[in-house]
């Protein structure tokens, strides 16, 4: 598809409490605004499905995925596409995804794991105003933050409120960026004991394991 393929669709439909995306499991390739201010101020969604871009490879234009679900305060999780075929990535990336989005509890981070070049503003503001999270679900490996250190925007009262759940296969990778400067010390995760693996039931979807609590 072209440039501003669905940008703007549901733009300030403040009154929907659900919003479905559309069937682009066959796309390959995507130019500028994929999809940017899709859910903009919908503030009224309890839920907000992501679109299905695992057959996305290479690169993508700017604005990627811009404003998503900004202003969604209404949701309580909110999920990210899958980035684990891209590898360069243009201007506003996901600039303001989750931007404002105060109800939310849980947020994924996308996978980078296969990114070797991004634009400016690649994940500014990304959750910028997330007042009520408590977990982050990372996607992959570490792959761009691993080098590079990236502010997400996490408020800063998130920190010791805030956890990050990964695979298991990658939670020491995960657990060294909590260290000084590191992208997860700058979102207010800043000691790994705070990085947990995901945990997979029987049914093969994954969760977060909860911190542990000392019973009474």
């Amino acid at each position: 598809v072209g440039n501003y393929f669905m940008r703007y669709y549901a733009r300030n439909c403040s009154s929907l409490t659900s919003l479905s995306v559309p069937d682009t499991s066959g796309l390959t390739t995507v130019g500028d605004s994929f999809m940017a201010y899709y859910a903009y101020g919908c503030s009224s969604l309890t839920s907000l499905s992501v679109p299905d871009t695992s057959s996305i490879t290479g690169t993508v234009g700017n604005n990627f995925m811009y404003a998503y679900a900004y202003y969604c305060s209404g949701l309580t999780s909110l999920s990210v596409p899958d980035t684990s075929g891209l590898t360069t990535v243009g201007n506003y990336f996901m600039y303001a995804y989750a931007y404002y989005c105060s109800g939310l509890t849980s947020l994924s981070v996308p996978d980078t794991s296969g990114l070797t070049t991004v634009g400016n503003y690649f994940m500014d503001s990304y959750a910028y105003g997330c007042s009520s999270l408590t977990s982050l679900i990372l996607k992959g490996d570490t792959g761009w933050f691993s080098s590079h250190n990236i502010s997400w925007s996490v408020p800063s009262s998130r920190l010791n409120y805030l956890y990050a759940y990964c695979d298991s296969a990658y939670l020491t990778n995960w657990q060294g960026l909590t260290a000084s400067g590191k992208t997860l010390y700058l979102n207010y995760i800043q000691s790994s004991s705070y990085v947990k693996a995901l945990v997979t039931p029987i049914i093969g979807e994954k969760y977060p394991l909860p911190p542990f609590r000392r019973s009474v």
